[in-house]
């Protein structure tokens, strides 16, 4: 599958909480500083985040449940993860937005991009970056990444480990210099570890 890869270089928290639709509000989980997953959050997958917080599986704190809640029910869910084991590729203050998800009944309504802002409001700091990570072919979340400031910065693939994909990596085989482009190489400049070709891994 190819990859895109997406960043979004940020100079801090932004002011201004983005607009919801009238009853929504954001409600967000942090298992460094709010523990256990709480009502609304308690999944499986949550759990596990909250176990490789506390084993100090990511690279800083940051890992983040953003939700949108209206009517008692979530109607937009989207996690930022800080640099861990499938993500070497970000700098140790770099965070990504991931598992971007919205209730069928609650698209084009632009939950996720106010989600999306808003995670930037909330964890962004001075010297951090933004990624977004997708499948090139995926037209509706490439626009929707541009649409929130990112730009495209590179073009890969999804590996297997063990002959599993969930365990697998997303690979950078070239960074591109425009948005729209795949045919002018540049210099990484995201980590000093980057390096064109070196396996590299996101989680979506």
């Amino acid at each position: 599958m190819k990859i895109h890869f997406y960043r979004c270089d940020c100079e801090g928290p932004m002011s201004g909480v983005p607009s919801l639709p009238s009853g929504a509000r954001f409600r967000s989980w942090s298992p460094q500083s709010d523990g256990p997953p709480p009502e609304g959050s308690r999944t499986v997958v949550n759990y596990i985040w909250w176990g490789l917080g506390k084993a100090g599986g990511f690279a800083r704190s940051g890992f983040t449940e953003l939700r949108v809640e209206q009517g008692g029910q979530t109607v937009h869910r989207l996690i930022v993860t800080p640099r861990w084991y499938r993500f070497p590729f970000m700098a140790p203050n770099d965070l990504q937005v991931g598992d971007v998800w919205t209730a069928p009944a609650a698209r084009a309504r632009n939950l996720a991009r106010a989600a999306i802002r808003e995670a930037h409001r909330r964890c962004g700091i001075a010297s951090g970056r933004f990624w977004y990570v997708t499948a090139a072919d995926n037209a509706v979340s490439g626009a929707l990444a541009k649409s929130c400031g990112y730009r495209l910065v590179a073009v890969g693939r999804r590996t297997k480990r063990f002959g599993v994909a969930l365990f697998g990596q997303y690979v950078i085989d070239r960074y591109v210099q425009a948005p729209d482009t795949e045919t002018d190489v540049i210099a990484p400049d995201c980590s000093e570890e980057s390096a064109a070709g070196r396996s590299l891994s996101v989680s979506h």
